[in-house]
């Protein structure tokens, strides 16, 4: 959420996010937030096609599809024209080439909660860790503000731009209106900034990987390890500018404008 929150910010070329309309931070994470729902899949939100011509009165869908060429970029370290829906765990996409890395503590941590995973399955988990890693190290650099800009912006969806948002989002991914009104409320629920293991703490990141992988709550094993491989994954990320600028450069050399 965050890290595609701050590189939107600065692809529009603005130092204070007050100059952005705030519902399109929350389009462009829309592909995340809305499969919070039970009838909403990831595919679904990840299937738009990267070019697909927009009618203008859905211009705004544009920023889902900025969302989608980031996550190209991060897992496969290109823009697809279409959606890649077959798991690679040799990608060369940032998430990856950094996760490898992680890959044998990963095994070693399953392993030891008595959880054998196989190579590829410790290489998903890896690119997961490296972008909950990416997403600390830029909340970190920005003082908060990019929690901040994510928490106002979904209120402010919700609030004034509901029916605007859940119309174009409908046309995009196919979905009916008032499912993802319904997806959009359960994600201010889920993503609420004032509890104090909101998702964008680092015990909230760390309960987003435990729920992920059905791993022990109650377990302070699980949590210690897990603290341990999030601490290896942010030193890995300590050159996350080059991931972000090279995004950009990408995006802009596709032709993708904002059309605003």
């Amino acid at each position: 959420m965050l890290t595609h929150t701050w590189i939107l910010k600065e692809y529009l070329g603005r130092n204070d996010a007050s100059e952005v309309e705030p519902d399109l931070f929350i389009h462009n994470v829309a592909p995340d937030i809305l499969t919070i729902h039970q009838d909403i899949r990831s595919d679904m939100t990840h299937g738009v096609e990267r070019f697909l011509p927009l009618p203008e009165e859905y211009r705004k869908a544009n920023f889902v599809k900025f969302h989608l060429m980031v996550d190209d970029i991060a897992h496969h370290g290109r823009i697809c024209q279409k959606a890649t829906a077959e798991f690679n765990p040799a990608s060369g996409g940032y998430a990856y080439r950094k996760g490898t890395a992680l890959i044998e503590p990963i095994r070693d941590f399953h392993k030891s909660l008595g959880q054998a995973i196989s190579h590829a399955e410790a290489a998903y988990c890896s690119h997961i860790l490296i972008e909950m890693a990416f997403d600390q190290v830029l909340q970190e650099e920005t003082d908060r503000e990019l929690v901040s800009i994510f928490s106002a912006a979904l209120s402010y969806t919700l609030e004034a731009k509901l029916d605007e948002f859940c119309q174009t989002s409908s046309w995009l991914y196919g979905i009916g209106a008032p499912v993802i009104a319904e997806a959009l409320g359960q994600g201010r629920e889920k993503y609420d900034v004032a509890s104090e293991d909101c998702f964008a703490s680092l015990s909230g990141r760390l309960a987003l990987y435990i729920g992920k992988f059905k791993l022990d709550n109650d377990n302070a094993a699980v949590w210690s390890g897990l603290q341990s491989l999030l601490s290896q994954a942010i030193d890995i990320v300590d050159d996350y500018d080059e991931f972000l600028i090279g995004a950009m450069a990408q995006i802009r050399d596709s032709g993708f404008k904002t059309c605003l």
